[in-house]
C-alpha cells in the first residue's frame, strides 16, 4: 500500500501524461513466440539503446535499418510512412490511462451532482474518439482505465458515451436550474448568474479541441461556457495547491494495474491535501469502502471494494473520463521476431527485450544485437537518484524482483518460488493488525561477481529503502516493521496494517546486493554513481552494462548466469551487428563487427576492397 507520499509522486507525473500521442488501432499484432516458456530468456548478446531524439529522426532511423524497435510511442503522423515500408511492422495497445476533464466540486454550483451529471451526459464521447482522435480512441467513463481487471467500465449498467443532452437538461431543471431572467442562460438553483471556464493547455491540439466540445456541451444544456486555452503548468499549479477554477483538462498515465490510489486521490479528507484531489471531491458513500479497499487482505473483498467505489465515482462525476486512446509500436521483421506487445508498455518494454530472437535462417533464436532508440540518455546509473522513464529502461535490465508483471499484467513469481501471506486470523503467531509474508526464494540466482543472491540480500533491500533519508523507493514502506531473512532462502516481511496491497509494495522493489551496498551505507544512496563499464557494478539482471558512449548509446550484454538464461551456443551465423566508420582523406575505413569476426572495408574511389582480420 502506498503512502501519501508516494501516491503523490506518481500522481505528479501522472497528470502531465496528456501530452502522450496515441495512435492507431492498427493492423498488425506484436509477435508472441515464447522459447522455453514464459521465464526463460533472454536470447539476444547485446541490447543497444541508441540515443535519437525526436519522432521523426527516430522513424529515420528504423527505416534505414539503423535500429530494430523505436523505444517509444510512435505519432500517428508516421504511420502510412511506416506501413508502406517493407520489413516493418506497427502494433496497437490500449492505453492505460485516459484523458479527462476535472470539475471543482468545492465550488457552487459545480458541487451539485446533477450540474455534474448533466454535463457527463451532455458531452459526445464517441465524437471526441470519431473526430478529435481520427478513430484512435475509445469512450471511457470510469476513472480506473478499460485495460486493467479492477476496471467496473464493462459492468456498468449505464453509459456516458453519446452525447444525451434531454437528458443532462431534465436533470438541470429537476435540481433547480433555469432561466430565470431570460438571458438565454440558465441560473444556478439560488437565482445567481454563474459562467463556466473551461481550461485546457495551449500546447496540447487534442486538449484544445476535447476544451471546445466541454465547452459546447454546457452550451447545449444552457450553460454560459466558454473554452481557455491555458498555460498547462500555471493551471496545474492551481490544481496542486486547490486554488480556483471551474473545469480543467489533464490526463493520467498508470505503469501498474494496482487501484488503491483510489482510496487517497478522491478521499474526502484530501479536499484541501496540497497534491491531491483536484476535484475536491466529498462523498460518504464513497469513502465507506475505502477501509476494505486498503485493508482488506482477500482479493475478492479488495475487486468488491474497488468495483462499488468506481460505482458511485461514475454516478457522482467528480471528473468526466473523455477518452483512452490507442497506442502505437514500430519494428522491424527482416532479423528478430518473438516481440511481445505489452498490455502496458506496448512492444517498446521489458517483455520484448527479454523474447526478442533472431530469426532461424540468422542462426537463431541465440545471440545478435538487438537496436533500440532511446529519445534521451541515461541521466545515471544508479535507479534510485533518476526519475527518467528512458534512463529506467535501461537500468530496469540490471536487478531482479520478488515478483514481476507478466505481458497481460498478471503477477509472476520471480526470485520469488512460492509466498503466503498471513494475518492474525491466520497465524495467532502474527500480531493482530498485522500482515506478514514469507517468500521461499529460487536457489540458483546470482550476483554478477558470483556471490549467491540470498533471502539476506532482499530483506537488506526493504529495511535499505525504508531506512535511508529520502529514498523515494522507501516512501511506501514506512508501516513495514519487520524484514529478516531467517533461512539462506526465506525471507518473512512484516507490515504493522492489514493490505492485499502491501504484496505489491515489497514484490516489485528492486533487490540490490548487500555486500555492495553495506559499504555505500544509508546516508550515500543518492551519492554513489557507478561509471560502468570502467567501474564494475554488481547487479542480478538478464543484461548487464557493457559500454557506454555518453549522449550516442548504453551497450547492455547477456548475463550468461542469469537464472533464467538458455545457454548461447558461441558461434552463430549472424553477420552485420554495428560499424564504425571514420574518413582520412580520400579513404574510408569501416571496421564491421559480426559472429565472423571482424573484416576492414576501404572505400576507394567507388570500388570496394575487403580482408579479414
Amino acid at each position: 500500500m502506498l503512502s501519501a507520499r508516494a501516491k503523490r509522486l506518481l500522481a505528479i507525473s501522472l497528470v502531465a501524461a496528456f501530452t502522450m500521442m496515441a495512435i492507431s488501432p492498427i493492423f498488425a499484432k506484436a509477435q508472441t513466440t515464447d522459447l522455453g516458456g514464459l521465464k526463460t530468456g533472454p536470447f539476444v548478446d547485446k541490447l543497444v539503446f541508441n540515443v535519437i531524439e525526436g519522432d521523426d529522426q527516430q522513424v529515420l532511423a528504423l527505416l534505414n535499418d539503423e535500429i530494430d524497435l523505436i523505444g517509444d510511442m510512435v505519432d500517428p503522423t508516421h504511420l502510412p510512412t511506416l506501413q508502406g515500408a517493407k520489413d516493418i511492422e506497427v502494433a496497437n495497445v490500449l492505453r492505460n490511462g485516459y484523458g479527462y476533464v476535472t470539475i471543482n466540486c468545492a465550488k457552487y454550483p459545480f458541487n451539485i451532482t446533477a450540474f455534474r451529471r448533466a454535463l457527463a451526459f451532455a458531452l459526445d464521447k464517441q465524437k471526441i474518439s470519431d473526430d478529435v482522435w481520427d478513430g484512435l480512441s475509445v469512450p471511457q467513463d470510469s476513472c480506473v482505465p478499460q485495460v486493467n481487471p479492477f476496471s467496473v467500465e464493462k459492468q456498468l449498467e449505464y453509459h456516458y458515451y453519446e452525447a444525451q443532452v434531454d437528458i443532462g437538461k431534465n436533470l438541470l431543471a429537476d435540481a433547480g436550474f433555469a432561466d430565470v431572467d431570460g438571458d438565454g442562460y440558465l441560473e444556478a438553483p439560488d437565482g445567481s448568474d454563474f459562467d463556466v471556464n473551461v481550461e485546457c493547455a495551449q500546447s496540447s491540439n487534442i486538449a484544445i479541441e476535447v476544451g471546445q466540445l466541454v465547452a459546447d456541451a454546457l452550451k447545449a444544456l444552457g450553460v454560459d461556457a466558454r473554452s481557455t486555452p491555458t498555460d498547462f503548468y500555471e493551471y496545474l499549479n492551481r490544481l496542486y495547491f486547490h486554488g480556483d477554477y471551474d473545469i480543467v483538462f489533464l490526463g493520467s498515465s498508470f505503469s501498474t494495474f494496482d487501484v488503491d490510489w483510489l482510496a487517497y486521490e478522491f478521499w474526502s479528507e484530501y479536499a484541501d491535501e496540497p497534491y491531491w484531489n483536484f476535484p475536491n471531491f466529498r462523498n460518504a458513500s464513497y469513502d465507506s469502502w475505502r477501509d476494505q479497499l486498503l485493508h482488506s487482505t482477500d482479493y475478492d473483498d479488495v475487486y468488491e471494494a474497488a468495483i462499488e467505489m468506481q460505482k458511485i465515482w461514475v454516478y457522482q462525476s467528480p471528473m468526466i473520463i473523455c477518452y483512452e486512446n490507442i497506442l502505437l509500436s514500430a519494428y522491424r521483421t527482416d532479423r528478430f521476431e518473438g516481440f511481445v506487445n505489452d498490455v502496458s508498455a506496448g512492444v517498446p518494454g521489458w517483455w520484448t527485450n527479454y523474447k526478442v530472437h533472431l530469426k532461424d535462417d540468422l542462426g537463431g533464436p541465440y545471440g545478435g544485437t538487438f537496436r533500440l532508440s532511446n529519445a534521451l540518455d541515461i541521466d545515471t546509473f544508479n535507479f534510485m537518484a533518476s526519475s527518467s522513464a528512458y534512463t529506467m529502461n535501461i537500468l530496469n535490465e540490471l536487478y531482479d524482483s520478488l515478483i514481476t508483471q507478466d505481458s497481460n499484467g498478471n503477477d509472476v513469481l520471480w526470485l520469488a518460488e512460492s509466498y503466503k501471506a498471513e494475518t492474525h486470523g491466520d497465524n495467532p503467531a502474527v500480531p493482530a493488525g498485522h500482515t506478514r509474508f514469507t517468500f521461499n526464494l529460487i536457489q540458483n540466482a546470482t550476483w554478477t561477481d558470483g556471490t549467491p543472491l540470498t533471502a539476506e540480500d532482499v530483506a537488506f533491500s526493504l529495511n535499505y529503502y525504508r531506512d535511508s533519508p529520502g529514498n523515494p523507493y522507501g516512501a511506501d514502506l514506512q508501516e513495514m516493521t519487520a524484514a529478516y531473512a531467517p533461512t539462506k532462502y526465506t525471507v518473512v516481511i512484516e507490515f504493522d496494517t492489514e493490505s492485499y496491497w502491501h504484496l505489491h509494495t515489497v514484490g516489485y522493489k528492486p533487490i540490490i546486493p548487500k555486500h555492495v551496498f553495506t559499504e555505500i551505507g544509508l546516508d550515500n544512496w543518492n551519492k554513489w554513481n557507478p561509471q560502468p563499464p570502467n567501474e564494475e557494478m554488481v547487479t542480478s539482471g538478464p543484461f548487464n552494462v557493457s559500454e557506454y558512449v555518453a549522449g550516442e548509446f548504453t551497450e547492455l550484454s547477456y548475463n550468461p548466469n542469469y537464472f533464467y538464461a538458455p545457454e548461447h551456443p558461441s558461434t552463430g551465423t549472424e553477420t552485420t551487428t554495428e560499424t564504425t566508420t571514420t574518413t582520412e582523406g580520400n579513404y574510408m575505413l569501416a571496421i564491421v563487427a559480426g559472429a565472423v569476426g571482424a573484416a576492414v572495408v576501404i572505400l576507394v574511389g567507388g570500388y570496394v576492397l575487403m580482408r579479414q582480420r
